[in-house]
């Protein structure tokens, strides 16, 4: 028995001998593994972090490319990755075809998103071609008002004969934040849309073709897209929300911001450089169309208001027409418009000085 003892004795220390380096060994291991785990996760942290920067990394894969063609860019994207395009394009003439076809305009029409669907029509463009005229609607998205429309029209210079604007609400002091940060410029944001710009022109090529690898992620977008016409501003609105068919209705709506608007309404004029006889108001049909703040707004600064009134108008969602109440509403618009065109086109005289009082 002692014997045995005295054989076990050996073996049991040599067997913790061994244990020794095994278990250093695997302490390496779990700190190689921490070390290297960390590494990744704060590459990956990184990553994450860098691509959800939009200015940084903005991305077209999610937006509806059924749009592009020659005539027409991508405007809006309601993409967290994309946004708005047509503000910064438009003031820093990004598309310059369109700002091209902006100086060459003799009317203008301006004003919100409301005004885009209401003047984006056949109609419209049919009118100005017979009359060998040329015209640019030049809304904005985002709850543009005049101050946006200001800053374009002086950015470049432009001249038009005509205006034609949508007061729903239009004369004001306020800027729309997307227009604000245009503005504020930076190198970070011609960056952002350079990309924008670009993405765009690879995505019109890629799903142009019928065979790429890209297509996957280029070319299956569903976000509500809208293009926009370098010729005319007109907006193609195919690819953006459905059609509810929601009534339209009047209300007393803006009634307030009446002495606001009147008093912008002036400045803006002053600066335009136009014709105050050639400026014409209007109001755009919606849910509550504020019809008595037109009228007064346009008594108030003796300026024409041109608003038809049609039975049975509809709009997709409460604010924008649908497309057969826009042609309908826009073609009696025309009827109305017309009487004024000869009058202001081609006339060599502008007026400066005639200003109502505020």
């Amino acid at each position: 028995m002692g014997d045995s003892n005295a054989q076990q004795t050996p073996r049991s220390v040599h067997h913790k001998k061994d244990d020794a380096p095994t278990t250093h060994s695997a302490t390496r291991h779990e700190k190689r593994f921490a070390q290297w785990f960390c590494v990744f996760f704060v590459c990956f942290g990184s990553v994450v972090f860098v691509f959800k920067r939009t200015d940084l990394f903005p991305w077209v894969g999610s937006c509806n490319a059924a749009g592009y063609d020659a005539e027409h860019y991508l405007a809006y994207c309601h993409s967290t990755r994309y946004g708005d395009y047509e503000h910064y394009a438009l003031y820093n003439a990004t598309e310059p075809r369109a700002v091209d076809a902006l100086k060459q305009a003799s009317v203008l029409f301006l004003g919100n998103s409301n005004t885009q669907y209401a003047f984006s029509t056949k109609p419209v463009s049919d009118y100005f071609e017979r009359k060998q005229l040329t015209h640019y609607v030049m809304g904005f998205g985002q709850g543009a008002q005049s101050p946006v429309a200001q800053s374009v029209i002086e950015k470049h210079q432009l001249r038009p004969q005509m205006i034609v604007a949508n007061i729903d609400p239009f004369f004001s002091t306020e800027t729309n934040g997307t227009f604000t940060r245009v503005l504020e410029g930076g190198g970070k944001l011609k960056t952002e849309f350079e990309r924008k710009r670009q993405l765009q022109r690879w995505q019109a090529r890629i799903c142009a073709e019928s065979d790429s690898r890209w297509q996957r992620w280029l070319c299956r977008g569903s976000a509500e897209t809208i293009y926009r016409s370098r010729a005319n501003g007109h907006w193609l609105t195919d690819y953006y929300r459905d059609n509810q068919r929601l009534p339209v209705s009047e209300s007393d709506d803006l009634l307030s911001q009446l002495s606001a608007a009147q008093i912008a309404a002036n400045e803006f004029i002053k600066r335009t450089n136009v014709s105050r006889n050639c400026v014409v108001l209007t109001v755009t049909p919606r849910t509550g169309t504020p019809l008595k703040f037109a009228q007064a707004l346009a008594d108030r600064l003796q300026l024409p208001l041109v608003t038809p009134q049609l039975d049975s108008l509809l709009t997709i969602d409460h604010s924008h027409l649908d497309k057969d109440s826009a042609m309908r509403w826009s073609s009696a618009f025309i009827e109305g418009f017309d009487q004024y065109v000869d009058a202001c086109i081609g006339s060599a005289t502008v007026v400066t000085a005639n200003t109502a009082d505020n």
